[in-house]
């Protein structure tokens, strides 16, 4: 009986398999969660909340983008006498925690809180009060601003002692 060599290779077993590295690649399909721009923000007033000597403005920032994307930060926001006229007084001094940034996918909101003082808690000479028709809103880290209509009485005045709005760091809903 004659023997033949075994001419066929078997197939190597991982373990013969020589090692590779892996590079780190990459993702495509990781979101970009740069800050959010004014574009692909809707900004809303919500519900008005009253509180003894000030009432509470929630003001809502809403992706309407298609990427997610990040707030961070305070908006600005002042008194105006009208879409597109004058401050009214003294812009909004930031008050709360700190902030945190919060990522907004496509269809989800945020929210900052304004405290908005009674201005007749101040005495007239002190205040100045003026009547206003809104609020301009800067999202932040934007320069767009955004008129929301909101009719009340504010200080005219730039005296620092007067504080008449008070607004929160950006926060998840």
């Amino acid at each position: 009986m004659t023997t033949h060599p075994d001419t066929s290779e078997a197939a190597p077993s991982s373990a013969d398999a020589p090692a590779t590295e892996s590079t780190p690649s990459i993702d495509d399909t990781a979101p970009n969660t740069s800050n959010c721009v004014a574009a692909e923000l809707s900004v809303s007033l919500g519900a008005v909340q009253g509180a003894a000597g000030s009432t509470a403005l929630p003001i809502e920032f809403s992706n309407t983008g298609n990427r997610t994307c990040t707030l961070d930060g305070y908006p600005g926001v002042s008194y105006v006498s009208s879409p597109g006229g004058t401050q009214v007084g003294q812009a909004a001094v930031r008050s709360g925690s700190e902030a945190n940034p919060v990522v907004l996918a496509p269809g989800a909101s945020a929210e900052s809180l304004v405290k908005a003082t009674v201005v007749q808690n101040y005495s007239t000479d002190t205040c100045e009060p003026s009547s206003v028709s809104g609020l301009d809103v800067y999202s932040p880290n934007t320069a767009k601003v955004v008129y929301l209509a909101y009719p009340t009485t504010g200080c005219r005045t730039t005296d620092p002692s007067i504080t008449q709005l008070e607004v929160q760091p950006v926060r998840s809903e």
